[in-house]
Order: structure tokens, then sequence, then C-alpha cells
């Protein structure tokens, strides 16, 4: 058994491990230990597990997501970020110079420059991640795909302030929630993008460490109670749970460190052409910890995951609580220049959910 499957086979034990010495560890110390685990886990989960979601997240989002995203003129992330960047170059922006960031090995990148140089399509891709090996790897595979011409990759801590020549486009997928210095990460964005550019992002935007609000879990408790022992398995447990147990990822990594900031930092700096959010007493169902208890070949969990999707989103549009997730367009302040379209909520009434569940969890700490 080679070093890293041993790592990540072992992960749970480490990861109480970091949680463990992060609470005693002085705060700067703390930080980087969790940076540290961030990285080293980048660098030993197996690529596959970018496909290990449970078939129940396919019958949710196919039934559910896809067409409100849709509605939107979204088909998916990777396909909303590809036609802005054909946008941006209708408008007349040759090349379109496009800059990604936490992009990890690249894959979506990669992809993004293969379907633009087919269509013709004039464009630079700029990838920045923290992690050297990622980029270097990520170098070789454009490489073997014939776009090198079209991509450059840099390795540097967003955390630190940056500003770099102004991009047409930014595009931050499934990153934001990774930073610590999110104000710093904003004001450097805002710095390395045109006056005309858009800033894209699909991210996690729920509470810090991907933690339930107090609203979002007392509905999941609800649901919780009602179902078998065998739909309570938890997998990351491995055991049945008389309670569904919200875990702090934040506690032993930067996931999710900072999500709940993320809306009001990108306010302070930008404009929201698009705030499209969705998801939050659904999420702990659908996802790989619960989601495999369910088979979407089943009528009874087909109507389980209906009822709770039905509860959630009108939760979500009447505003009860915050949406844990968002696909985002932003420009500069003032820039916007037709009417927002946000759905179900705009993204300054999401902030004030925010901070109203977040005096729930001070007043029940106190």
């Amino acid at each position: 058994m080679s070093l890293s499957t041993f790592a990540y086979r072992h992960r749970l034990v480490a990861k109480r491990t970091i949680a463990a010495l992060a609470k005693v560890l002085p705060a700067t110390a703390s930080r980087r230990l969790r940076a540290f685990a961030e990285r080293a886990a980048f660098n030993l989960t197996p690529q596959y597990q970018g496909e290990t979601l449970p078939p129940i997240f396919g019958y949710w989002s196919s039934r559910y997501l896809a067409p409100d995203a849709h509605r939107l003129g979204i088909d998916s992330p990777e396909s909303f970020f590809l036609s802005r960047i054909r946008q941006s170059a209708s408008a007349g922006n040759t090349p379109v110079r496009v800059l990604s960031v936490g992009t990890g090995a690249c894959d979506m990148e990669v992809g993004l420059a293969e379907q633009l140089k087919a269509a013709g399509v004039q464009a630079h891709i700029t990838c920045i991640d923290f992690n050297p090996a990622l980029m270097r790897r990520a170098a070789a595979t454009a490489q073997a795909r014939q776009v090198s011409a079209l991509m450059a990759f840099e390795a540097r801590d967003c955390n630190l302030a940056f500003k770099l020549p102004p991009q047409d486009v930014i595009i931050v997928n499934q990153f934001f929630h990774h930073v610590t210095e999110l104000e710093t990460f904003c004001r450097s964005l805002r710095d390395s993008l045109t006056p005309g550019g858009t800033l894209l992002s699909s991210d996690i935007i729920g509470r810090n460490g991907h933690l339930l609000w107090p609203d979002v879990e007392t509905e999941v408790q609800r649901v919780w109670a009602e179902l078998p022992a065998a739909k309570r398995h938890d997998r990351h447990f491995n055991a049945m749970q008389t309670r569904y147990r919200p875990i702090d990822h934040a506690a032993y990594s930067n996931e999710g460190v900072r999500a709940q900031d993320i809306v009001g930092c990108l306010l302070a700096e930008f404009d929201f052409e698009l705030f499209f959010s969705f998801g939050a007493a659904i999420v702990p169902f659908i996802e790989r910890r619960i989601g495999f208890n369910f088979d979407p070949q089943q009528v009874d969990d087909q109507a389980l995951i209906d009822r709770i999707h039905a509860l959630d989103a009108a939760a979500l549009s009447t505003g009860r609580y915050p949406a844990a997730n968002m696909i985002a367009a932003l420009r500069h302040k003032g820039a916007v220049t037709q009417a927002p379209v946000h759905e179900p909520i705009t993204a300054e009434q999401h902030v004030a959910l925010t901070e109203q569940q977040r005096a729930k969890t001070m007043s029940v700490r106190g």
C-alpha cells in the first residue's frame, strides 16, 4: 500500500487530530496547519472523488436544480462560464483575457480552452492555484491536449494581495469558500478586472465549515427523526445516527472557512448582475455522507426527496433562511446596465438572512 493510499484511508483520524491541535495552537499557527492539511488533501485525494456523488443527487439536480438554472440561461457552471467568455469576445474583446483562480489541476479550464479553440474564439486563460504540483500537472495536461499556447499557470497564495494585468473575465469556481482573507481577495479581483469585465462564480455560501444554520438544522432533524434506521446510516461515522450530526469541516482545513461571509465581501467590491442561490435543508440528503442511503429508482425515496425539496424551496423563497450555494455574475460598482437578475432573493437579502441566522447561533451559545 502506498503512503498516499494509507493516508487517504486513515483521513478521519488525521482530521480529528488536526481539529484538536487547531483548538490549542495560536491563531496564526492554526491557520497554517489548516492550510497545510488542505494542500495535503488535494495531493492525496483520489482524482475520481469528483465523480462519486450519490445517484440521488442526480435525481434531485435533474428534476429541480437544472430546470431552475435553465430558466436563467445556465445549463451548468462550465457552460455558463463558456457562454460569458464568448459574449465577451462578441463584444470585441479579442483575445479575451480570462483569469481562473483556485483551479486545482485545471480540468475545467483546459476543457474551456479546447472548446474556445474549436469555436474559433481567441482567448487566453491564466490559471492560479496555491499548489505548485497541481500547476505543473495542469501545464502537462494542456500540452498533451494541444492548448498550452492558450494558457498560463501560476502558483500563488490568494490570501495575499495581487493586481494582475486587466482581465475581461474572472472565474472563481468553488474556491471562495477556501479563502481566509476574503476582503483582500475580493479587492485583488476588483483590481484585476477590466472596467467592463465580469466576475463569474459557482460556490458554497452557507454557514462556515459547511455546518447548518439553526433554522436549516431544525428542518433536517425533523425529517431525520422520521427516517427508518437504514436510511440514517452516516458514511462519515460508518454507523447509524439517531440524530443528524453536522461536521465543522473548517476545524481541520480551510474547507468552508468563511463561506458565510462570501456574499457580503463581494457586495463590498462589486454589484451582482446575477445571483442564483439554491439548496439548504436538502443538501445533507443528497451529498456523499447520507445520499447513498436513497435509491432514485425507488418511489418512496423519490417521494422523500421531493418532499424535502418542496419544504426547502418554500423556506428559501420566503426568506426563512439563506441558501448554501450560488451561481453568480458580478461587475464593477455602477457597471451593471440592465436590471439585476436574482432567484429567489437578492444578494442583499441573503446577507440579511445570514446575519439573522448568525445571531441565532450566538444566542444558542449564550
